[in-house]
């Protein structure tokens, strides 16, 4: 895989001490998953589209970026890791993908972490011998 092709993205965000609809509001998106993690604080989830993805990831930098930046300063989050998720054919040999660097640089800038996933998926069937 030489092209930036991710199957699915989702910012993931765990020490959350605010309120969901706090959260939401201060970043314009609405959380996918919201989950209770201890006594004081919940994981969070919010999907990225991935029809685009180098854009999906420029634009959730610039329109939530600097206020996860902002509340992972003062610990309103604990941490913030952007996951992408690429496929690994069962058939395949081996397996890369290219993460452009603006866009890692976007998302560094706001102190979120990037995660790469990889799951093992059957050939499909168009592409069997």
């Amino acid at each position: 895989m030489s092209q930036f092709e991710p199957f699915a993205m989702a910012l993931r965000l765990s020490g959350v001490t605010i309120s969901q609809s706090d959260l939401e509001v201060a970043i314009k998106q609405l959380a996918s998953r919201w989950e209770q993690e201890d006594a004081d604080s919940h994981y969070a989830q919010i999907d990225l589209p991935e029809r685009n993805p180098v854009r999906s990831v420029l634009d959730f930098a610039e329109q939530s970026g600097p206020a996860i930046a902002a509340m992972l300063e003062d610990r309103r989050i604990g941490r913030a890791v952007l996951d992408i998720a690429f496929d690994y054919p069962e058939e395949g040999e081996a397996m890369s993908a290219r993460l452009p660097a603006h866009m890692v640089a976007a998302i560094a800038a706001q102190g979120i972490d990037i995660e790469v996933s990889v799951y093992l998926t059957d050939v499909e069937e168009g592409d069997e011998d």
